[in-house]
């Protein structure tokens, strides 16, 4: 029996079923939908016929896990006009089939199928657009006009809540189904548009809402820094941690509770029972523990049977107390009473609370090391599976922050994905995170690895405690991956009382997403060095990690985000170079010992500039001839904490010659090595002076620690004595400028 026959359709008001002989002149009559489209099953799966109304897909073999159940079930019973969901149906399998005969004929049709998570939504918009058609009398598409259109997206603009439009780019996805119509007209077999009909003269669906052009370059922006910094170091404390003690705590509890379901049912408590029951009572009195308080609809329940609301044991479970001491699932009512008068004066003394982590470890604050806390208060079951989706909500930041990887490629992630480390040359260990490559791929995708430090990898490896050893399950959840959701609960329960407890710092309210966390990496890396990832992730390794992703798989994503980081790292570059020449011609001078050559630099692209003198008409033209010159200026420059160094001569890098090699004409400065006061290559701006400053500072500092030790003293002294002399040559460069401008 066809699910068509389990489910009838009902004809809508007005509306007469489609004669067979109609349904049977379409082009896909009988057809196997999987087949067709080359989608593979799993032996057992249903396969859904062209003539079915519901389509049902869950048997999909490669389905990525972004690919939610409800995303499997294609319903066209909703379609009110029967006419209009046969056509529907043929829409919806010819984007599936681009190469089709009678799809391959059509003059407007696609040549590549559309993934079905594409064309679940398309089939969406379609049933909402058809019965907004019906809703306004209309039964055949042949009277469908552009006033219809345009009434129509003026009526889908708007949010249903009334606060403002939705983004071009949610509108564009509703308009594409409108156009759709007129693109496959001549396939379909029972009603279609007027011929010669294109809504909005056939103009692409983002210029029809509004979507003109995406903006040059990469315009998500990145988490805003005070927001970034707070909620990555909360995320790796909770990782490091309180991770495996919550992990830990959440086995025992669901193998208790498994446990528990094969404990003898109900029986009376003998004497034995009895005196281990009181000890325990008289153990958790000691050791000042709150007995297990019961849920509160139980608590109705207890009511509801003759229990006093005043009674002192009417809170506390009984049942879990007992499961936990006797291993028995409950006892009679008559025992309860033999135990009253030593549990009552308990249970006064301590009260109910959660029984999980009743001993709670102890461990170092976050802000004060020196002071430890337990890592959680007493927990009730509920309460505990709660923290652990605060836990995995912070693998799953720590994992977006450090790795890049992109949401499609965090849902692939399971318990799999740990690889096992490999040791690389000179005793390093490399990690590895197996995913899937969604964007860009084939239906289903195709297998990934990500090249990681050992932070991410250890948030991997803590999620899969956390998500059970179920290798085809997501790690991050059933539901859509959505990082800015799992951001919002882990801040609350940051800045609630749990995480100010533990001494985290509070995190301001901001937006969060994984867009933002893969742009915040990569301009982390372009940007060097400053930041809490180059202080406390070691972002040389990150990148050094992301540099062997890339050489391990150079097709793969971590290829695409490498190219991602290194075009904004030129853009940054670009950006420092016009900093640097804005400076020049205010009079505010690089110093060091490469000032003289990035002067001349500057001096020669001045003077093509005035040259090239531009009008009033020709701002946009001389902005564009800056910046091209100055691009050839910023290639050469290499970013250090306290220097730039404007590498135009390999030969003069003073870092390969320190460490004894000879570079070759492609060597990039050995930036960690730099010696800025000396390298002839290297200059000092005002934006390094704060650097050179607290070097000096800590430097006379430790001076005066040293003692009677004068060779250690006379070394610090020639440190000292560098950084004041880097401090009054930058010093000097403002001051020159400060009396040109008053001049």
């Amino acid at each position: 029996m066809t699910i068509a026959a389990v489910m009838p359709t009902v004809p809508a008001r007005g509306y007469a079923p489609i004669p067979p002989s109609l349904s049977n002149r379409s082009p896909f009559a009988q057809v196997d939908i999987c087949e067709a489209a080359g989608l593979e099953l799993v032996p057992t799966a249903h396969r859904p016929r062209f003539e079915e109304d519901l389509w049902i897909l869950e048997g999909l073999a490669h389905a990525p896990a972004s690919m939610r159940r409800v995303y499997k079930r294609w319903n066209f019973a909703p379609i009110l006009n029967p006419a209009w969901r046969l056509a529907a149906k043929e829409l919806v399998l010819a984007l599936l089939v681009p190469n089709h005969e009678s799809v391959a004929e059509l003059p407007h049709a696609f040549r590549t199928p559309i993934k079905p998570n594409s064309v679940y939504g398309t089939l969406m918009a379609l049933t909402h657009w058809l019965n907004h058609l019906t809703g306004q009398g209309i039964k055949t598409l042949e009277d469908v006009g552009q006033e219809h259109c345009d009434a129509y997206l003026e009526i889908r603009r708007r949010r249903k809540d009334g606060t403002g439009e939705i983004e071009p780019s949610s509108l564009s996805n509703i308009v594409k189904p409108i156009l759709y119509l007129a693109r496959y007209r001549e396939l379909f077999t029972s009603d279609a548009y007027t011929a010669g009909f294109f809504p909005w003269d056939g103009r692409p669906a983002g210029q029809v809402a509004g979507w003109l052009q995406r903006n040059a370059g990469n315009t998500t922006p990145p988490v805003p820094d005070n927001v970034f910094q707070p909620m990555l170091d909360s995320a790796l404390y909770l990782v490091d941690t309180i991770g495996p003690y919550a992990a830990a705590e959440l086995r025992q509890f669901l193998d208790f509770a498994a446990s528990a379901r094969a404990m003898p049912q109900h029986r009376s408590l003998t004497g034995t029972d009895r005196s281990q029951i009181l000890a325990a009572i008289e153990e958790y009195a000691r050791d000042d523990l709150p007995f297990p308080r019961l849920e509160g609809n139980k608590i109705s329940l207890r009511v509801n049977k003759g229990w006093r609301p005043d009674d002192p044991l009417l809170a506390v479970n009984t049942q879990r107390f007992a499961q936990t001491v006797i291993g028995v699932r409950n006892f009679n009512t008559r025992d309860l009473a033999m135990l009253r008068p030593a549990w009552e004066a308990a249970v006064a003394a301590v009260g109910v609370g959660g029984d999980c982590g009743l001993r709670a470890e102890l461990i170092p604050r976050h802000d004060e090391p020196s002071v430890e806390v337990p890592w959680t208060l007493p927990l009730e079951g509920s309460e505990l599976r709660a923290l652990s989706q605060v836990m995995l909500s912070a693998c799953l930041l720590v994992t977006a922050a450090i790795s890049g990887m992109r949401a499609s490629e965090l849902e692939e992630l399971d318990s799999s994905s740990c690889l096992p480390p490999t040791e690389t040359i000179g005793g390093g260990v490399r990690y590895r995170l197996g995913s899937r490559l969604i964007k860009g791929r084939k239906f289903g995708g195709t297998p990934e690895e990500w090249v990681v430090i050992e932070e991410p990898y250890r948030a991997v490896q803590l999620a899969i405690r956390f998500s059970g050893p179920n290798s085809n399950s997501a790690l991050f959840g059933s539901e859509a991956l959505d990082v800015g959701k799992a951001y919002t609960g882990f801040r609350e329960w940051v800045n609630g009382p749990a995480g100010q407890r533990l001494g985290l710092p509070l995190i301001p309210a901001g937006p969060v997403n994984a867009r933002m966390l893969r742009r915040t990496l990569a301009l982390a890396l372009a940007h060097r060095p400053m930041g809490l990832l180059a202080a406390k992730i070691h972002l040389k390794h990150v990148s050094v990690a992301t540099t062997e992703g890339y050489a391990h798989l150079p097709g793969g994503s971590q290829g695409v985000f490498l190219d991602e980081v290194r075009e904004a790292e030129e853009e940054h570059h670009v950006e420092l170079t016009r900093e640097a020449f804005r400076d020049f011609q205010k009079g505010v001078m690089p110093a060091g010992p490469g000032a003289s050559g990035l002067i001349a630099a500057f001096t020669h692209i001045d003077a093509e500039l005035r040259e090239h003198e531009a009008g009033e008409a020709k701002v946009l033209d001389s902005d564009r001839r800056l910046e091209t010159l100055l691009q050839r200026e910023a290639k050469n420059l290499h970013v250090g904490v306290a220097n730039y160094c404007w590498n135009r001569d390999p030969d003069k890098m003073l870092c390969w010659k320190l460490a004894g090699t000879t570079p070759k004409a492609d060597s990039k400065p050995m930036v960690g090595m730099c010696d800025s006061a000396r390298c002839p290559q290297a200059t000092h701006h005002p934006c390094h002076r704060e650097v050179w400053q607290s070097s000096h500072d800590s430097q006379k500092v430790f001076l005066g620690t040293i003692g009677r030790n004068k060779v250690a003293k006379a070394a610090l002294q020639t440190d000292v004595d560098r950084s004041r002399r880097v401090l009054d040559e930058i010093d000097a460069a403002a001051i020159t400028a400060s009396a040109k401008d008053e001049e």
